[in-house]
């Protein structure tokens, strides 16, 4: 795993700046399981990621 995901990973999501000096936020998606760009992601995928995300937790949570 890369540096950008293993950062997205852990934080869930990293915003940079661009070669242009604009900044862009980087999610990570846990749905798909991989770092991607906030702007190239709908409302309904956004959603499913973070409804993913609590699924994972909840399984963790009732594992232990």
């Amino acid at each position: 795993m890369g540096g950008l995901a293993r950062i997205c990973k852990m934080y869930g999501s990293m915003e940079v700046s661009d070669a242009n000096g604009k900044k862009v936020t980087w999610l990570w998606d846990y749905k798909n399981d991989k770092p991607r760009l906030k702007s190239e992601m709908t409302k309904e995928e956004i959603a499913e990621s973070e409804k993913a995300k609590w699924q994972q937790i909840k399984t963790q949570m009732s594992g232990s």
